[in-house]
């Protein structure tokens, strides 16, 4: 959650799909579909430190 929240604060990518991801992780669901693949995405290519991330979604 931490990174996407990062990605907010830097208006980096779509806020309001993050902000729907962020919502999303927060009540325990994971992102699928659309979401998912967009969220991984913009971490590859903006955060690729934090790839782990991705796992933790799978």
């Amino acid at each position: 959650m931490k990174s996407i929240i990062v990605l907010i604060q830097n208006d980096i990518g779509d806020k309001e799909i993050l902000m729907r991801i962020l919502n999303d992780l927060k009540k325990e669901k994971r992102p699928f579909g659309p979401d998912k693949s967009y969220l991984k995405n913009i971490i590859e290519k903006h955060l690729p430190e934090d790839v782990h991330l991705l796992r933790s979604l799978e």
